[in-house]
């Protein structure tokens, strides 16, 4: 009898530490990524940063998964340590990192929360808030911070050479298609993970036409790739017409990599019936030159001529479109469409 009661009570035992197995596993098999909640992986600047260049136009988090958009907590940890900010943020198109427009001023210290015990609104698909994280840092005295890596993000066009006109367009297009530009840094990404990107843009551009394309043509300006030069080329100069998203962001681009040899071509996008794409081939043309002459191409074609620059400025009239006015009524006719144009996207009172 004793036995058969040692048996049982081991019998029993073995059953509730089974039961006990279990439920643990059962209980660790919900603990994983997709059910963890979001947690800071990368900012720029990094956390801590002493001299952080003061000319920098937005901060930026990454998250370990991807969140929802149009959501997030950038939070004041004292009134006095929250950066000016020049707009609102956004998500860039890999849908984890978040960017704040901001005006930085020298040897000055900065502090955000990003979520916090009362604002909670980073959060992931599913809803789970982040943990909250506090970003600092410093920013260098004025001369003291260090030249812009060769990598780094695009940034924005020199506005001390862009005329009043050509800044609202900068700005408007900002605005509308932020969504669509990749403002990354890619100073800590290996070269491999570089060209790996880099990589799958370019094959991007192959189509078929959706955001992911539109995206890849950004994210290739972003990484300053010589090897897209080609394709965007060939998006930016294609003479049929056409749908010109893709044309005024490959421009756009071009700009970015500084690409000279374009110049002429650029210079007959100034007059194009599209209005993004006529102004995006100035306000590129001013990037790569330095110069600025509006939309007087024959006086950008004969200033580049007269550099003896190399391929020369052909002044013969590329007919765009079908719709397209004579040579000699060309001007007026674009002048009327661009004053409706910059009526249209200049912010109302």
């Amino acid at each position: 009898m004793k036995t058969k009661r040692t048996l049982l009570s081991r019998t029993l035992t073995f059953i509730i530490l089974g039961v006990s197995v279990i439920n643990t596993t059962a209980a660790d098999a919900t603990l994983n990524l997709d059910a963890a909640p979001p947690v800071v992986i990368k900012t720029f600047p990094i956390a801590g940063a002493v001299d952080v260049d003061p000319s920098l136009t937005q901060l930026s988090v990454t998250f370990s998964k991807p969140m929802a958009d149009g959501s997030w907590s950038w939070s004041t940890w004292g009134d006095s340590t929250f950066p000016e900010t020049t707009g609102k943020p956004s998500y860039l198109p890999d849908g984890r990192t978040c960017v704040l427009p901001v005006k930085l001023e020298p040897g000055r210290f900065y502090a955000t929360w990003l979520n916090s015990e009362k604002f909670r609104n980073f959060k992931d698909s599913s809803g789970t808030p982040a943990v909250p994280y506090l970003l600092t840092f410093k920013t260098a005295e004025s001369g003291g911070p260090a030249k812009p890596s060769a990598k780094a993000a695009p940034v924005a066009a020199d506005l001390a050479k862009l005329n009043d006109d050509q800044r609202a367009v900068l700005n408007w297009t900002d605005r509308q298609f932020r969504g669509f530009f990749d403002a990354r840094n890619f100073d800590d990404w290996t070269d491999k993970d570089r060209a790996d990107l880099e990589a799958r843009a370019i094959d991007a551009l192959s189509g078929p036409v959706n955001r992911e394309y539109y995206q890849a043509i950004n994210t290739l300006a972003a990484l300053r790739s010589t090897k897209a030069l080609p394709k965007l080329r060939a998006l930016a100069f294609d003479r049929r017409e056409k749908d010109n998203r893709d044309r005024w962001m490959a421009i756009r681009a071009l700009g970015f990599l500084q690409d000279r040899a374009s110049v002429p071509e650029l210079v007959h996008l100034t007059y194009h019936g599209n209005s993004n794409t006529r102004w995006w081939a100035q306000i590129t043309l001013v990037r790569i030159t330095g110069q600025n002459f509006g939309s007087d191409w024959q006086s950008w074609g004969k200033w580049w001529n007269d550099q003896g620059s190399k391929p020369a400025f052909e002044p013969q009239i590329i007919r765009w479109w079908s719709g397209q006015a004579e040579p000699d009524q060309l001007a007026n006719s674009l002048a009327e469409s661009d004053r409706k144009f910059l009526e249209s996207i200049r912010p109302k009172a």
